[in-house]
């Protein structure tokens, strides 16, 4: 593994990256379970899903340059795969051009679908 693709491990209950926090990386779940959450505008914490074994989390920042839309917790200890900006591009080194734009396209949709629903969820209170 290169620099650009790097394992770490994180015990339950740590942080991995907090809403808001300007990185340019993603990861892949090697083993555990993370928890995606968000704050709604009364600042009480709302859990969005939960990755798992096999699943990536953390791309919105790394495709769009913008800084993390949720944050994210280890449920379980997780060894994770955090893969960079120049991993990242070693790993689609082999794919058509266009599956960057379709992974560009499914983070601006689930962007905002995290947006509705925090509005959801502030229109029941």
């Amino acid at each position: 593994m290169s620099d650009a693709i790097v394992k770490e491990t994180y015990p339950a209950g740590d942080y991995i990256f907090f809403e808001g926090d300007l990185e340019r990386h993603f990861y892949i779940i090697e083993t555990g379970t993370v928890s995606i959450c968000t704050m709604n505008r009364q600042g009480q914490k709302v859990e969005l899903g939960q990755v798992h074994d096999g699943e990536s989390f953390g791309e919105f920042a790394l495709l769009e340059n913008k800084p993390r839309s949720a944050s994210a917790m280890a449920v379980t200890e997780v060894t994770l795969v955090r893969v960079s900006e120049e991993g990242f591009q070693e790993l689609l080194e082999d794919l058509p051009v266009w599956a960057n734009c379709m992974l560009k396209s499914f983070a601006d949709r689930l962007k905002k679908t995290t947006a509705a629903l925090k509005d959801a969820e502030d229109k029941l209170r």
